[in-house]
């Protein structure tokens, strides 16, 4: 099936931005949201939206604020980015959702599913980083992340690059996106029992700058949490496409 070119505006609600998102596959499947990274847009996520909609999904990917063709507000929390998907699907009539997440999108998935347990049936977080629980943990992630070698985190920063040349992120998100990450937040990790979707954790492996060890401890958290680990990099759904495409689409069944 190919994919569907057509963005349509969404109309803001409260503390929300209008996102622009392309919606494909059957308008009557079982509906599923794709969130992107930080320095993406929801062009990552052709391969994967193409086999679910096939597959008779409905299939919604945003541009989630700062990115793409979504506005660019100057204010970049995780708490609005919750709130603008949350409202684009409010708009859209969308109830219960099945969200993949990769990394800042998979970070905003958690949000939604802390939130609003409801409205998430499955969910898939493809190597998102945990928030530190405290200022120990938020050393070791630094510390980490800046001894994880060179080609993981270079890889990350070219994605920025490449994005800005092209004017489709605003570099003004760049920060506090990363700051919101690193931040020690227990209330985080309290939360994620209350997490009632069926949960799959996607880690990339060692080729990640994301631990391996942390995400398998978050899967084993969440009350029906399962854990797959792809030797892939952070990128696992460009660099194995096939592999993690064969795993979600296993899961979201």
């Amino acid at each position: 099936m190919p994919y569907d070119e057509t963005v349509y505006p969404d109309t803001a609600s409260a503390g929300a931005v209008p996102l622009s998102f392309r919606d494909i596959g059957d308008p009557s499947g079982a509906p599923v949201v794709l969130l992107h990274a930080l320095g993406n847009t929801g062009r990552t996520w052709d391969a994967l939206a193409t086999v679910l909609a096939d597959r008779g999904r409905r299939v919604i990917v945003p541009d989630l604020r700062g990115h793409g063709r979504s506005p660019r507000p100057g204010h970049y929390t995780y708490a609005l980015m919750r709130e603008d998907v949350t409202a684009l699907l409010d708009r859209q009539g969308v109830g219960t959702v099945d969200l993949v997440g990769h990394s800042m999108g998979g970070h905003i998935a958690w949000l939604i599913a802390q939130h609003r347990p409801g409205r998430v049936r499955r969910l898939v977080i493809e190597d998102a980083p945990p928030p530190p629980r405290d200022a120990a943990g938020e050393a070791a992630l630094r510390a980490r992340t800046a001894h994880a070698g060179g080609r993981p985190v270079m890889a990350l920063f070219q994605e920025f690059l490449d994005l800005r040349r092209s004017r489709g992120m605003d570099r003004g998100a760049i920060r506090p996106v990363i700051d919101g990450l690193r931040s020690p937040d227990p209330a985080w990790w309290r939360k994620l029992p209350l997490v009632s979707a069926e949960t799959l954790v996607v880690s990339g492996g060692p080729g990640s700058p994301v631990s391996r060890s942390l995400l398998a401890e978050v899967a084993a958290t969440v009350p029906r949490g399962s854990f797959l680990a792809i030797d892939a990099g952070h990128y696992v759904h460009r660099t194995e496409p096939e592999r993690f495409g064969a795993a979600v689409t296993a899961f979201l069944r």
